[in-house]
């Protein structure tokens, strides 16, 4: 880690009311090599959004599942969404235990985003996701603020984002930002292989973003890396950044 990921690091810990609770390895290396400790920050919020020919955002959905599953070792996980569509059956073949799997349906977005800070604030719960189309950056700040407060990691899971204007980047307070479509399948033309999804990492605090093909396995948490992709834009603007200092 560099001298300036490490301040970075320092400065994101100072005030935190609890004990640092270290990072999620995805058990992917092309991945976890670009993230700040080789994994995934714990006790912080990362964004997660769909892209692509998918409307439902199911891919996005998947990644989300998945990342849930693999803390639910940390304590029972809390999917927080105003829609009505999720099928705890699908989320199991997706890796996520029933039995420590908490739904929540709020009446709108913004008692998504109310509920999910609260049982932030709450002990117990192994990571907490909330699903909102459109957040704005003051509610991602208290969110943030509720993850470093008590160790609870959390998800914004924009399954539809709101399209921005061309040039246009929308603020955050997610220490990491994804997003996630559907790619073509290897299978043969008369078998389905697994499905696969195009994942970007387009931002990383203290990381690097990528872009990769991975392949799901149902009934488990497991992904693998099939292709990293370039990605020239997020190149020149990582190394913008590192020239701006």
């Amino acid at each position: 880690m560099s001298a300036l990921a490490a301040l970075r690091e320092r400065l994101n810990r100072y005030g935190s009311a609890v004990e640092e609770p270290g990072v999620l390895p995805l058990a992917l290396p092309p991945i976890d090599d670009r993230l700040p400790r080789g994994g995934l920050a714990l006790g912080r919020l990362h964004r997660i959004a769909g892209a692509g020919d998918d409307p439902a955002g199911a891919a996005a959905t998947g990644f989300s599942a998945r990342l849930l599953a693999r803390l639910q070792k940390r304590g029972p996980v809390l999917w927080c969404a105003a829609a009505d569509d999720l099928y705890p059956p699908a989320l199991a073949a997706l890796g996520l235990d029933p039995d420590r799997l908490v739904l929540v349906r709020p009446r709108d977005e913004t008692g998504v985003l109310a509920v999910a800070e609260e049982a932030l604030r709450t002990r117990g719960f192994g990571a907490v996701l909330a699903e909102a189309a459109r957040a704005e950056l003051l509610a991602e700040r208290r969110l943030q603020l509720a993850c470093e407060a008590h160790g609870t990691t959390a998800f914004l899971l924009q399954r539809r984002p709101v399209a921005l204007r061309p040039g246009r980047t929308a603020a955050s307070a997610a220490v990491t930002r994804w997003t996630v479509a559907p790619a073509p399948s290897g299978g043969a033309t008369a078998w389905v292989g697994p499905a696969r999804w195009e994942l970007a990492l387009t931002h990383s605090r203290g990381g690097r973003p990528g872009r990769w093909i991975v392949e799901t396995e149902d009934g488990t948490d497991r992904l693998a890396v099939v292709a990293e992709l370039a990605d020239h834009a997020a190149a020149a603007d990582h190394a913008s950044r590192r020239l701006a200092g």
